[in-house]
Order: structure tokens, then sequence, then C-alpha cells
């Protein structure tokens, strides 16, 4: 008897359809779960369907790139603002007088900073990542403190979609960098 080969996730032959032997038996068991969905949302007269898998989010429609980031200080001034905000902040929860306002401008600015630096080096996969945790940290703080200022949310499906995650730090960064106009927000 020859030994066969243990199957992982990463060894596991792929099919015709683009999924492996597991997959296809959990996709037949999420469709299963997805089609009782749907009749129990057709008894009770809901006008929407479930499918499997589940639809694309939709697209941002924040300020691209240079929008945002239209007037922000180089990327070496902003580093060292961000230092000594972070600086400060440490000093202010060692006193005990820390400020969340001052916190979400930090991770903003923190996040801000990732996003053109991964901009910067489109080929940089680390650079893409550090974007995307940074925006992830910025709208978990967002979520949990409900300190959003656009018109999208930080847990809305918008935000949730491919690129979401880093055109939600754009919209946010570009509202909290605009200036409110003389006369308004009094």
């Amino acid at each position: 008897m020859s030994a066969r080969a243990i199957l992982t996730p990463k060894t596991e032959p792929v099919g015709a359809d683009g999924y492996t032997l597991r997959e296809r038996s959990w996709k037949r068991e999420a469709d299963k779960h997805v089609q009782a969905l749907n009749v129990l949302l057709a008894e009770r007269g809901a006008p929407i369907r479930f499918g499997f898998p589940a639809p694309v989010a939709v697209p941002f429609d924040g300020p691209g790139p240079d929008e945002a980031y239209a007037g922000a200080l180089p990327l070496d001034d902003e580093l060292a603002d961000i230092l000594a905000l972070s600086t400060a902040l440490l000093q202010a929860a060692r006193t005990g007088t820390d400020d969340v306002a001052e916190e979400r401008t930090l991770l903003l600015r923190r996040a801000a900073l990732t996003d053109r630096l991964a901009l910067a080096t489109p080929y940089d996969t680390t650079a893409q990542s550090r974007a995307i945790r940074e925006a992830h940290i910025l709208m978990t703080f967002d979520v949990v403190h409900h300190t959003g200022r656009g018109d999208f949310t930080a847990d809305s499906i918008e935000a949730d979609g491919a690129g979401g995650p880093r055109a939600y730090v754009r919209q946010e960064y570009a509202a909290w960098h605009t200036p409110i106009p003389p006369g308004e927000g009094i």
C-alpha cells in the first residue's frame, strides 16, 4: 500500500468550476440555507431575495486621492506632526486628560499618511497592507465612537467593499482637512 498524500486547503485540486471538493460541499450547504431563507422571505411577503455568493458591494463614491489630499502637508511634515500629536496624546493619557477627538485626529492622519505612502509605492504589498490595516483601525474607532464626518459611515456596505477602507480614509481626511467657510458651522 502506498501512502496517500494528505490534502490541505493549499494542495487540494481545483475543479473546472474554480472550487475544490471541500468548497463545493460548503457551497451546496450555503445554497440550501439561502434557498430556505428565500422561502421564508417569500412567505412573509418581503420584497428582497438573497443569492450565493453575496452580491458585490456597491462601489465607494468618495473623493479620489488627488481631491482628498489636495493641500495636505508634504509627507515628511505630516509624519513630524503625527509624531508630535502622538507624543502629546501619550502625555495626556498619562495625566488622565486624553481626548477622543484628538485620538481620532491621530488615527485619521496616520491612516491618511499610510494611504499616501501606499499610493506613492503601488507595487509595495507591505505598504498596501499597512494602509488597509490603518484604515480598519480608523473605521473601528469611528464605529465604536460614532465619530465619522463623511457621507458614508464606517460600517456602511460601501466602506466594506474592495478599496472601501482606503476610500473611507480619503473621505474622512477630506472632511477633516476642508476648512469650514466663514459664517457656517457656528
